[in-house]
């Protein structure tokens, strides 16, 4: 981890800590996480929560061991386009969402049904059964990650 990202993440970190005590909730780890644009799998989710039995508080410190000690990734706006462009071999901008399902929870590190329902809440899917990607992929475009904590941040609210 370089100094800009521990710079990004002590100032999400204390956004998030809106009560200024220096401690978030299990939830709000959760929720940072993905607001930092990372993709951790429900074992890791499942480290933080034993962990979160053990320390009510979560501290800043303890929230940059965990992120520099998790399995899961951080992709770039092209790994996830090219991904997409995968199953679009005409660049329609249209996937089947049967098809991108079963990919998802059977190919690379699967998705358990969990992961793959809150995955599908921020996908755009047609009346005909295909996600419309390309719009997505505009949300996902290289932008600031404070920028994008504070905008789903509003979104929770």
């Amino acid at each position: 981890m370089n100094d800009i990202d521990e710079a990004r993440f002590k100032e999400a970190f204390l956004i998030i800590d809106e009560n200024n005590t220096g401690a978030i909730t299990v939830n709000d780890v959760h929720f940072l996480i993905r607001a930092l644009g990372f993709t951790p799998t429900e074992n890791d989710f499942a480290k933080i929560d034993l962990e979160f039995i053990h320390n009510r508080n979560i501290d800043y410190l303890w929230f940059i061991d965990l992120i520099s000690t998790m399995s899961c990734t951080k992709y770039s706006y092209e790994q996830i386009q090219e991904a997409f462009y995968s199953f679009d071999k005409n660049r329609y901008g249209l996937i089947n969402v049967e098809t991108f399902k079963t990919a998802m929870t059977t190919m690379g590190e699967p998705l358990s049904d969990n992961e793959m329902k809150e995955m599908m809440k921020d996908i755009p899917i047609d009346e005909d059964g295909f996600i419309e990607y390309e719009h997505y992929l505009m949300h996902l475009k290289p932008k600031d990650s404070i920028s994008r904590l504070t905008d789903k941040i509003d979104e929770k609210q």
